[in-house]
């Protein structure tokens, strides 16, 4: 009995681990979307008050209650013996993910940095249907760092 006992808790430890460990990046994903909004702000000379840090801070609770959601569909799921992992929350939390990844490039373009012209430029790569198309992208990069 101890023996399953043991593996019991064992899983739920590891489903937990990885639960916070979403609701961690969650957190630094708003917060890393909040610095580069700032910063693009800084850049276009607009006035910062404290109004980004309230919204930050709801955007994190509202994405909290979406992935709890997720987590509700995990625990369904502790009734199936291959559904050993919180696949849920894990979905949940890269959709969260890509919206703020998607946001932190809306701001990099909004300050006209850079950063944006590499998303871009990887966004064009991985939608390439055949290498050769790829290789020209690259080319064409390299060619651009030269000059």
């Amino acid at each position: 009995m101890e023996k399953y006992v043991g593996f019991i808790t064992q899983d739920l430890r590891a489903g937990v681990a990885i639960i916070f460990a979403c609701l961690v990046l969650i957190v630094f994903a708003c917060l890393l979307d909040m610095w580069t909004g700032i910063d693009a702000a800084r850049a276009n000379k607009e006035k910062i008050c404290s109004r980004p840090l309230r919204k930050t801070g709801t955007k994190i609770v509202d994405y909290y209650r979406l992935v709890m959601f997720f987590i509700l569909i995990d625990i369904l799921g502790l009734c199936f013996p291959w559904y050993n992992l919180p696949y849920g929350a894990v979905i949940g939390t890269l959709g969260v993910l890509i919206i703020e990844g998607l946001s932190v490039i809306e701001n990099f373009k909004k300050k006209k940095s850079h950063a944006a012209e590499v998303a871009d430029l990887a966004m064009r790569i991985t939608e390439c249907a055949t290498p050769e198309e790829a290789q020209k992208i690259i080319k064409a990069i390299k060619e651009g760092v030269k000059k």
